[in-house]
Order: structure tokens, then C-alpha cells, then sequence
């Protein structure tokens, strides 16, 4: 009698842990969902950039520049972009859907390229509600979310 009421605790104890562990990716996904904007500068320009995170039906995120914005520090007419003009800003519109897989592990968010099999990752920090990317060139953008 007395082992099968120590392992029906046991089974209760595991019951219950297999059921938190399951439900604190659910508040992971709701935590990473939302719109996150940035602002950066190099030599010539400012740049402004939103981002926007959502979930999918399989567990994944879909994630979309909604706006990527930018403004020549200084007058320059020979420049081969819009941004000729200081202080006139452009829009380049929305980007592509990319689709992103969450890593609990350790906060990334992993986009696969589908022809080369590439892989781009964005780390997202829960305590400070940003999601972090990293250029070819090394250079970091750091998307902070709107609330």
C-alpha cells in the first residue's frame, strides 16, 4: 500500500513538470510576438527601422520589416540613392516574410535561406525586450519592442 501511494506523488510530480515545462515556451512565443523599431547611423545616413514579429500555426514566427527608413546626414546630389537631400526622410517600404524558428535554448531566432541553406539569427533577450541582429559585416542592429 504504501509504494503505490509514494509512486501515484511520484507520477503527480511528473505530471506536473512535464506541464510546466510545456506551457513556458507558450509565454516565450507570447513574449517574442509584437512590433520592435530601431535607430542607428553610419558616416552618411540615420537610418529608422521597425520590425514586426507574429506567430504561425506550426510554431514558428513569421517575421517582416514593416518599415525601413533613411536620411542623408548631408547634402550630396551625387549619391546613387534617394537619400540625396539632408533631412528628407525615405521609406523603402515593407520587406519580405521571412519565417523563423524559436531556439529556447538561448533566445535565437533562426531563419534558414531555402536555395543556400544559410542561416540568419537574431538573438532575442526576454529581460530587456529586445531582438539583436548581426550584419555580413558584423555591424549589430538592436530592435527594441513597442509597447
Amino acid at each position: 500500500m504504501k509504494r503505490q501511494g509514494n509512486s501515484c506523488i511520484v507520477i503527480t510530480i511528473v505530471t506536473c513538470l512535464i506541464i510546466t515545462s510545456c506551457t513556458s515556451s507558450s509565454n516565450s512565443d507570447k513574449e517574442i510576438v509584437g512590433k520592435y523599431a530601431s535607430q542607428g547611423e553610419n558616416n552618411f545616413y540615420y537610418f529608422k527601422d521597425t520590425i514586426e514579429v507574429r506567430p504561425t500555426d506550426d510554431g514558428k514566427f513569421d517575421i517582416q520589416t514593416l518599415s525601413n527608413w533613411s536620411t542623408a546626414k548631408t547634402d550630396d546630389p551625387q549619391r546613387p540613392s534617394k537619400n540625396k537631400i539632408a533631412g528628407v526622410w525615405n521609406n523603402y517600404g515593407p520587406g519580405d516574410i521571412e519565417v523563423a524558428a524559436l531556439q529556447e535554448s538561448d533566445h535565437t531566432l533562426r531563419i534558414t535561406e531555402p536555395m543556400t541553406g544559410t542561416v540568419k539569427i537574431l538573438v532575442f533577450d526576454p529581460e530587456k525586450k529586445t531582438i539583436t541582429q548581426t550584419s555580413k559585416d558584423g555591424e549589430k542592429t538592436v530592435y527594441h519592442k513597442i509597447q
